[in-house]
């Protein structure tokens, strides 16, 4: 009898149990449960109180019902490379915002500023023919001229371009494919560690020949522009150079040099080595290039794409949460992880807060920024409309944060905070609610090179998302291997998801946000 009854009471347990169980998975998994105890226990130091079933549905709208793989799979697969400009590129302006009118997101439009020419890359090819046949690997810069044709031609080395030896081949270039580095040695070999901002250049840095599509304006900017009247006065086909990947990796980016534009490509190392080393040995040696490229001068401005979510209390409506990402990519690969990911993420953050008709007090705005990858033009032409100077300080006042993703790809662990210690506070208490996903980690430190600066530069507090790096800037960071089988989808739903409870809850703080401590030059790297 007693077996019987303690039989009875363990089955009786196990079924209360179950059904315990089972209600909990509906309503709240155990994950959301860990984090709805850290956070509840961390909001006792004063900070903003956490209303749960919002994130609940947050959480559940964002990892069960996405629709960022979808959106990170047109820009990519559908559009591919955006070089800021093209064709390509107003192709995806004019899609995100179909995409984001067909949401429901309000005051959908897009900001002209004064950018260029597009261009677009139609044909390339790179070929050894003598002493014997091997593709080769390589690309033309952005906004590269087309070549005359098909060249085919024994290399002209002129390692470093240097004046001497440019001068001695004075009169002999017409025609030339010209070489204009050493053997290239240095390659990128490791990302950098896990939040740790910028990567960091080698110690000592290694010895870099002058480069062809450098600044005008900048350092070196006179020689620079002497050298290219020099190779485009003399007739030259087509310069040639390595790059800083290896194992076919080429990374390439460009820009429109006018007038004096000499088709330009670049070689994965390997390849490059091996010519230069045949020149080296007077092995003859032959090669045929073919660029085939179109610029476009129908419409020399370009377009950010900005929407919102307005705000409801009457008392702070008028106030700003901002999140942006940049539409734009080079033109090697699709642009996967540079940055259609985070293009998609900004856009899903916000498509899940719509779709939950998400009430927040202040105005939750979103951006897509053209011209990132040739200095932050699209974030830097919107800061200086809409918030820059005197007769934008009150709407500079009323601009409570901005949120980028750019750098690495998801999922997001936390945000670099720029020094901004009580900002930091609030963020690990943002967090929390998500710290199941991953997101953990508001990292102290700064991160450059992406649009947040522009919003740092003028005393709004902007912050990067702390994302992976492992495989970024050995493979994917502006090179011809930066497709969209770099992400991981389920990773692309977590950074999805995070940003938009960190956006909600930004949108309902009670106080202002923190500003920045006073400025260090940023710069745009």
């Amino acid at each position: 009898m007693r077996t019987r009854a303690f039989g009875l009471c363990v089955a009786v347990v196990c079924l209360a149990g179950a059904l315990a169980a089972s209600a909990s998975a509906r309503v709240e998994p155990g994950e959301l449960r860990r984090d709805r105890a850290v956070a509840a226990y961390g909001s006792e130091g004063g900070q903003d109180r956490v209303d749960f079933s919002v994130i609940e549905k947050i959480r559940a709208e964002g990892m069960e019902r996405s629709k960022a793989v979808e959106t990170f799979e047109y820009l990519t697969t559908n559009i591919g490379p955006r070089l800021t400009n093209s064709p390509a590129h107003k192709q995806s302006i004019a899609w995100t915002q179909q995409t984001l009118k067909s949401w429901g997101m309000s005051e959908v439009h897009t900001e002209p500023f004064q950018f260029g020419r597009g261009w677009t890359l139609n044909k390339v090819t790179i070929e050894m023919v003598e002493p014997r046949y091997m593709p080769l690997i390589g690309y033309p810069r952005g906004w590269s001229a087309p070549t005359a044709g098909r060249i085919m031609a024994t290399p002209v080395w002129l390692p470093g371009l240097e004046d001497a030896a440019l001068k001695a081949q004075a009169g002999k270039l017409k025609g030339a494919i010209l070489f204009t580095s050493p053997i290239q040695q240095y390659a990128i070999r490791a990302d950098r560690p896990a939040a740790s901002g910028d990567l960091k250049p080698p110690s000592p840095a290694p010895v870099r020949p002058p480069q062809l599509n450098g600044s005008l304006t900048g350092q070196g900017g006179p020689a620079l522009a002497e050298r290219l009247t020099f190779l485009k006065t003399e007739g030259v086909a087509v310069t040639i150079e390595p790059n800083i990947g290896e194992h076919g990796t080429v990374f390439v980016t460009g820009r429109d040099m006018g007038a004096n534009s000499v088709p330009s490509i670049i070689l994965a190392s390997e390849h490059y080595n091996l010519v230069a080393k045949m020149l080296q040995q007077k092995i003859p040696v032959k090669l045929a290039v073919e660029i085939q490229a179109t610029y476009d001068e129908s419409d020399r401005n370009t377009h950010n794409v900005i929407w919102e979510i307005p705000g409801t209390d009457n008392a702070v409506k008028d106030e700003i949460v901002m999140v942006g990402a940049h539409l734009d990519s080079w033109h090697t690969g699709t642009g996967a992880t540079d940055n259609a990911d985070g293009s998609a993420t900004v856009m899903e953050a916000m498509r899940i807060l719509k779709a939950l008709n998400i009430r927040p007090r202040r105005t939750i705005r979103g951006a897509l920024w053209a011209g990132e990858e040739q200095g932050l033009l699209g974030s830097r032409a919107y800061v200086a409309q809409h918030l820059a100077g005197d007769k934008n300080k009150a709407a500079r006042d009323k601009f409570s944060v901005y949120f980028n993703l750019d750098n690495g790809f998801p999922p997001i662990s936390g945000f670099y905070m720029e020094d901004n210690d009580p900002a930091r506070v609030i963020m690990a208490e943002w967090l929390k609610p998500v710290a199941s996903l991953g997101a953990i980690m508001p990292a102290p430190g700064h991160i450059g090179a992406t649009d947040h600066l522009s919003f740092l530069d003028v005393g709004i507090p902007g912050f990067q998302a702390v994302q992976e790096y492992a495989g970024y800037d050995v493979r994917t960071h502006h090179t011809n291997v930066d497709f969209s089988e770099r992400i991981d989808p389920n990773a692309l739903k977590q950074a999805s998801t995070v940003m938009a409870v960190v956006l909600y809850q930004a949108a309902m703080r009670e106080g202002t946000f923190p500003k920045p401590p006073p400025a260090k030059k940023t710069g745009t790297q």
